[in-house]
């Protein structure tokens, strides 16, 4: 059986997934700029090809992945070193080329969009720790646990399994 990994196909696959997710993210752009223009219908069509984009999107990486979905902590990881290798991109190339160019401007957005990107990254791992080690809902410590739906807020040693406001299971709570 041929490993489509080991293709031109995986390759271009790969290509459109990307040109894929680029695509939704500008078109949530110009979806928010419609609404801001007063130009809801259009906006609406934008939200539409976005979840479309989604879908494809989805459909293309079961493909790259051999029909398989990656779980929920390889996703983090992945997340993780996106958001590594972009804060580093931008702080040690992106930036400098544009100070040096003189867009002085332009040097402090990317190095500002680096350390959120820096900051993120630690998020993250602190989330991957969490889950690897059966944490993410419980805490040796009494914490404030936040209901991300409707903004409950309760403190204990793990979130609740239901949110008494909402009804929102426990996945919705983060520990604040």
């Amino acid at each position: 059986m041929k490993d489509v990994k080991q293709s031109q196909t995986y390759e271009n696959v790969s290509k459109e997934l990307e040109s894929r997710g680029k695509n939704a993210l500008l078109l949530n752009c110009f979806a928010e700029r419609a609404r801001e223009q007063g130009y809801f219908t259009i906006a609406a069509k934008f939200d539409t090809i976005v979840r479309q984009e989604r879908e494809h999107s989805r459909v293309l990486y079961r493909i790259m992945e051999d029909g398989n979905d990656i779980d929920t902590l390889a996703n983090l990881i992945y997340c993780a070193g996106e958001l590594h290798r972009s804060s580093e991109r931008l702080a040690q190339e992106f930036s400098k080329t544009a100070s040096e160019e003189g867009f002085d401007y332009v040097s402090r957005v990317l190095d500002e969009i680096s350390k959120v990107d820096s900051r993120t990254e630690e998020e993250i791992k602190g989330v991957m720790g969490d889950l690897k080690v059966g944490k993410l809902y419980s805490s040796d410590a009494v914490s404030r646990w936040q209901c991300i739906k409707c903004g409950y807020s309760v403190e204990g040693k793990s979130a609740p399994e239901m949110c008494p406001l909402c009804s929102s299971q426990k996945g919705f709570f983060l520990r604040r």
